[in-house]
């Protein structure tokens, strides 16, 4: 009989520990996560979409926002569509689809209309959008402005004032980007307003913007039907294709009466427009530091249902001497030297209705204030216009 209870008492002991740990690892209060010390729990699932990867400043934009993003507790996915707008458009329609996302922050260089049919399957699919620039679509949450035409204008002054001290007025022939994205389209408006306004000798010779080799091949159309054309303003990232086109076909690196006038240095560019005599006379970026902040800025705030404010972020001018300072990503030459992006990014969030940016310029020279300035106000359009100055 002893020996029986003695059993009957382990058995007892044994259920009872049985029961403990099978109410542990049911338990609302207890998750497997508890258990194994796993990463808590996300927030959300944030889609980073931009056309193409290749690009070193869109590359390292994806990077920096995705660490910042990771960091604020969201999961963050991507994708390459390799500058492919349908393989763009069919990944969103695979994450919505398939809710695998809470947001998508994007970048997209087609014409918007032809985006519309999937803007309004998210937002009935309840996913947020975020537009890294002013490329708008219905239902978007909340987008980083910048006034294209500005930057277009800017840049068409300054190629105005070199070729005023270089050709003093005299007739010029000027290679300008277009497109049918309104991004691309408004900056080689803005370059063509201001050479009208201070440069009204310049002919406009319009080329439609597009990759690397589309670049390349209708600028080179361009100087063989034109070979006294050599001054060239570029919208975006493939401005050395153009440089290559018009070095091939015969225009020195250096030649006084060449100039390049571009937004959006890469690494492609910086080595030639470090020589302050290159044919490359000026560029102007938003570093991809800068850009990421406002994407995971923007993002973060549209998760956590915050005001719906624009924000400010856009391209300054490049002097010669700091062209190193905006290399991206590996490869990076030993014998040059170039400012550390700041380990230590904080995004910026909004407080009485305005943008409060966190970090130090003393650790980032080139931040800027994400704020709309007043005088552009106008530029925005409704119904963030209204959350402007509340």
């Amino acid at each position: 009989m002893k020996t029986i209870d003695a059993l009957r008492s382990r058995l007892a002991v044994l259920f009872f520990l049985a029961v403990c740990v099978a109410a542990t690892a049911f338990s609302p209060g207890l998750s497997a996560a508890d258990n194994a010390a796993a990463k808590p729990a996300r927030k959300g699932t944030i889609a980073l979409s931009f056309p193409g990867l290749d690009v070193p400043m869109i590359g390292e934009t994806f990077e920096v926002a995705k660490r910042l993003l990771t960091n604020a507790g969201y999961e963050v996915i991507g994708h390459d569509p390799h500058w492919d707008a349908n393989v763009q458009r069919n990944d969103w329609d695979t994450w919505i689809s398939s809710r695998q996302v809470d947001l998508i922050a994007y970048l997209i260089v087609t014409d918007p209309q032809q985006w519309q049919s999937i803007a309004r399957k998210a937002a009935a699919a309840g996913v947020k959008l975020v537009s890294t620039n002013a490329t708008l679509m219905p239902g978007v949450s909340n987008f980083m402005f910048e006034d294209d035409h500005m930057l277009g204008f800017e840049t068409g002054k300054a190629m105005a004032e070199w070729m005023q001290k270089r050709f003093a007025g005299a007739p010029r022939k000027v290679m300008v980007s277009m497109s049918e994205n309104p991004m691309i389209r408004n900056r080689g408006q803005g370059v063509i307003d201001a050479l009208a306004k201070y440069y009204p000798a310049a002919k406009v010779i319009k080329y439609n913007w597009g990759d690397h080799t589309a670049t390349y091949n209708q600028v080179s159309n361009i100087l063989t039907a034109n070979p006294d054309c050599k001054i060239l303003f570029n919208a975006s990232e493939v401005a050395f294709a153009a440089y290559s086109a018009m070095r091939d076909a015969g225009i020195s690196a250096t030649d006084p009466d060449a100039g390049v006038f571009h937004l959006n240095i890469d690494n492609s560019i910086i080595p030639l427009y470090a020589n302050p005599d290159s044919i490359l006379r000026y560029a102007s970026t938003l570093h991809a530091v800068d850009w990421a902040l406002a994407i995971a800025s923007l993002s973060i705030n549209a998760m956590e249902k915050g005001p719906a404010i624009p924000y400010y972020a856009t391209k300054l001018p490049v002097p010669h001497e700091g062209a190193w300072d905006q290399w991206l990503g590996s490869g990076f030459p030993k014998d040059k030297t170039r400012r550390a992006a700041p380990s230590t990014l904080k995004v910026a969030h909004i407080k009485d209705g305005k943008w409060v940016n966190p970090n130090s310029r003393q650790d980032w020279p080139y931040l800027q204030d994400p704020n709309i300035p007043k005088e552009l106000w106008s530029a925005v359009p409704e119904p963030w216009r209204a959350n402007l100055g509340k």
